[in-house]
């Protein structure tokens, strides 16, 4: 079946509703049944994504079927917006423009001119050795909604750099998986094997934000080394032992 628009039934035109089987559309006028995969789905920013996946099949290699991590609302929403700001967007300028311009309400997110002195205070607090001199910082996000900025991640044009008891970085030419929970409570995306490197919340940010950094570390990944090696895609707990 043919990628259609979302909530239009094919065969009558009538409206399009979820079942109990998240997999699974249900016509109101007709009743027929379609799989949801098969439909665009609308995508943060107002554009659309093709509801299979991720397109950049020279970026990734794909340890699990992607409509096996849509379980759930909060799934849908990381990886609808991982998969809008690698299919639609591309690079990490346009990226970062979208972080800026979508998220510019969430309370934890922090760049250049926008909660910049919660940034800064983060960095002279737990980061400052974690920089080279000429390493740009692109956004602070805190990630405990009641850690007064003592939690939280650095994304820099070179790394990602985790704070919690101590700075732990993610060097993007080392990047080499990407590993997405989907069925608990709370939602994780965790960069190569070490749990201590996971985006977990974002202070008022909801999903959005977890797959819009991953995206953007992918970008500057391959836009550093374009003959990098592909980077996995997988489950939270498939085929990665921790550290």
């Amino acid at each position: 079946m043919a990628v259609s628009e979302i909530n239009k039934c094919p065969n009558c035109g009538g409206q399009l509703e979820e079942t109990e089987d998240e997999s699974i559309l249900r016509c109101s006028s007709c009743d027929s049944e379609f799989d949801s995969g098969s439909f665009v789905k609308p995508a943060p920013g107002g554009a659309n994504y093709a509801g299979d996946g991720f397109t950049k099949t020279e970026w990734f290699d794909f340890r699990v079927a992607y409509k096996a991590l849509l379980k759930g609302s909060e799934a849908k929403t990381i990886l609808g917006t991982f998969a809008y700001c690698i299919n639609e967007l591309g690079t990490s300028e346009a990226i970062i423009k979208y972080i800026k311009r979508e998220m510019s309400d969430v309370a934890g997110i922090c760049y250049e001119h926008h909660n910049e002195e919660k940034m800064k205070a983060f960095i002279k607090r737990a980061a400052k050795d974690s920089l080279e001199p000429d390493e740009k910082v692109l956004f602070y996000a805190n990630s405990g909604i009641f850690s007064s900025g003592k939690k939280g991640f650095l994304v820099t044009d070179k790394k990602i750099i985790f704070c919690e008891k101590k700075p732990q970085a993610v060097w993007y030419s080392d990047l080499q998986s990407i590993a997405f929970e989907v069925d608990s409570d709370f939602t994780f995306v965790r960069f190569n094997s070490s749990r201590p490197t996971s985006i977990i919340t974002v202070d008022g940010g909801g999903d959005r934000p977890h797959g819009a950094f991953a995206a953007l570390a992918c970008a500057l990944a391959f836009e550093e080394d374009p003959n990098r090696d592909r980077i996995v895609i997988c489950k939270y707990d498939d085929g990665l032992d921790d550290e």
